[in-house]
């Protein structure tokens, strides 16, 4: 299965400050509040403050993409080169942050 784990960086006013993507396949479906880890020498979550373990906020299958979209939030932008960055001129109109509602 095609998932698409994607990233929100919001600050204290929870403002959109910055977004990563990471295409990977899975032979499952992942749910809500789940965690992923990657090995042992390539922290999937590192920040210049350390390591984060966020879980899933909320999923969605795209019916015309065929894809699995999984929201994840953090406060920190990320260091590990293995995320895609969406441009700061993206993040209003980036197909992958428009998959999620927006919450208040």
């Amino acid at each position: 299965m095609e998932v698409v784990l994607v990233v929100r960086v919001i600050n204290t006013d929870k403002e959109i400050i910055g977004g990563y993507v990471f295409e990977l396949d899975l032979p499952f479906v992942p749910t809500v509040g789940m965690k992923f880890k990657k090995g042992n020498s390539t922290w999937l979550w590192e920040t210049k403050y350390g390591e984060l373990s966020p879980g899933i906020e909320e999923v969605v299958y795209n019916i015309d993409e065929e894809k699995i979209y999984c929201l994840f939030e953090i406060k920190y932008f990320l260091v590990n080169s293995i995320w895609k960055e969406i441009s700061q001129q993206s993040l209003n109109n980036s197909f992958e942050l428009m998959q999620f509602s927006i919450h208040e």
